[in-house]
């Protein structure tokens, strides 16, 4: 009995072992007969996801593939997007694009299935091939030369920035530039080319970059360092006080003296500087002008000469005035004099003077408004020719034991004021008298001799700068 159950199980075991033996040879031979039918199908179609010139042509034979790729390239069109929203469209079959294969779909194909197992394998996997469209290069030309980019009335000329004139409020500004919308050509044809190439669906002209660039912009730091250096120095302010008056120089006038060189430099035109200070100079000098003087003796006159008044160093000051500018300072400035005056106006001698009347040798010195000193004196002598000039002169300095020489004198003297070249107020000791006509046959070389306690009066009393105002009033002669 036990024998009889063996042998059951044994033969149940064995029909088990050959079932499944068929199976696994079915299903080889499934694979197998698959495997064939794939790779026979795959032998003249392309495999899936195989892409040519953006054209899919999955599983497609040659004449397929050819046919939906010259679909395509009839259809295709290249859309150009432009500035100001201004665009343009090129349109494939204007310019006859088209493939011409001559063979290379089946070289593509052949390649293709030298990987016949890879392929029918792993036939979902992408495969992207490419082969260059042909089509005509002058027709492709005409039609991206009539794009609206190059009508005239869509044609903008690019524009350099710039710095504007001068504006009292705003100083120099830069003027921006004007982008505009000139479209260079070449640039533009070479991406045109590309883009068919690949049959792209569109371009920017932005992206492309084929404008025409302003050659300076308002960040060219060239451009932005000039306008910066004109500010500066625009900026500067100037003011002078002569007295009531009162001249500003600024931006107005100094804009006006300053330009650019070609290599970017910014220039003083140190003309219109001195041209300036010329003005100051004729308007404010009272150098040796003629004044209105209102004697001691009741009449006004006029007294002319001498070398008294405001006299600006002008080559001095111009040389402060543009360091002073350049610098773009704003400052209150007291010009360059080679002489001052005791003040500015029409009156510049103001109340310290000494008046000097030659005709009645006799002089008054004046001090802040009160009359300090009078005395008689003794001039220079008329029949020797040493006559003392008369007009208006500045105490040039003084001096105490001097000693006065000249080609036949040597003079010492206690109180020495001298106030035109070698003419000047001293002490005469050696005089008993002074006044009345003693100047016409002996009288001094030119100074004005006085009693000695006057001179030392008027030495201690008087400053370098005080007018000396020498005239001559007939009818006061003395007896």
């Amino acid at each position: 009995m036990g024998n009889i159950l063996l042998n059951e199980k044994n033969t149940q075991r064995t029909s088990r072992h050959k079932r499944m033996t068929f199976t696994i040879i079915g299903i080889i031979t499934l694979l197998i007969l698959t495997y064939t039918l794939i790779s026979f199908y795959y032998n003249s179609h392309f495999f899936t996801n195989t892409i040519i010139n953006g054209v899919d042509v999955s599983n497609m034979t040659i004449e397929e593939a050819e046919g939906a790729i010259q679909e395509e390239f009839k259809s295709y069109s290249l859309g150009l997007i432009g500035r100001n929203d201004l665009t343009g469209q090129i349109h494939g079959q204007d310019f006859h694009i088209h493939a011409e294969f001559d063979g290379s779909l089946e070289d593509l194909l052949e390649a293709q299935n030298s990987f016949k197992w890879l392929g029918a394998l792993f036939k979902s996997s992408k495969m992207e091939i490419g082969t260059m469209p042909v089509y005509d290069e002058d027709l492709l030309k005409d039609l991206v030369s009539n794009l609206p980019f190059f009508e005239e009335e869509n044609i903008v000329e690019p524009v350099d920035a710039y710095i504007a004139d001068y504006d009292k409020d705003k100083g120099y500004e830069i003027i921006p530039e004007v982008l505009g919308s000139q479209v260079d050509f070449d640039i533009l044809f070479q991406a045109v080319k590309g883009a068919v190439v690949n049959l792209e669906a569109t371009i920017s002209l932005e992206e492309i970059d084929c404008y025409k660039k302003p050659k300076i912009i308002s960040q060219t730091p060239g451009l932005v360092q000039v306008a910066n250096e004109l500010n500066k120095i625009a900026g500067a302010e100037v003011t002078y006080e002569f007295g009531e008056d009162i001249e500003v120089l600024d931006g107005e006038q100094i804009s006006q003296w300053l330009s650019v060189s070609e290599d970017g430099d910014v220039i003083l035109d140190e003309s219109g500087v001195k041209e300036y200070v010329d003005y100051i100079g004729k308007t404010y000098n009272s150098f040796g002008r003629a004044r209105r003087f209102k004697t001691s003796y009741g009449p006004e006159i006029t007294v002319r000469g001498g070398d008294y008044g405001w006299w600006l160093n002008r080559s001095l000051e111009v040389e402060e005035l543009t360091e002073v500018i350049l610098a773009g300072e704003k400052v209150k400035k007291e010009p360059a004099y080679y002489q001052t005056a005791q003040q500015y106006g029409e009156d510049d001698i103001g109340d310290t003077y000494v008046e000097v009347n030659l005709t009645a040798q006799h002089l008054f010195f004046y001090k802040e408004g009160k009359l300090i000193l009078e005395t008689d004196f003794v001039s220079g002598n008329l029949a020797k020719g040493y006559d003392t000039p008369p007009g208006t002169y500045p105490i040039q300095y003084k001096e105490r034991n001097a000693t006065l020489t000249g080609e036949d004198y040597s003079t010492p003297v206690d109180f020495w004021m001298p106030f035109y070249r070698g003419i000047g107020f001293h002490d005469a000791t050696w005089r008993q008298e002074f006044g009345k006509d003693i100047y016409k046959t002996n009288g001094s070389h030119g100074c004005i001799n006085m009693p000695p306690k006057a001179a030392k009066s008027m030495y201690e009393n008087i400053q370098r700068g005080v007018a000396v105002v020498v005239y001559e009033l007939p009818g006061t002669e003395q007896n």
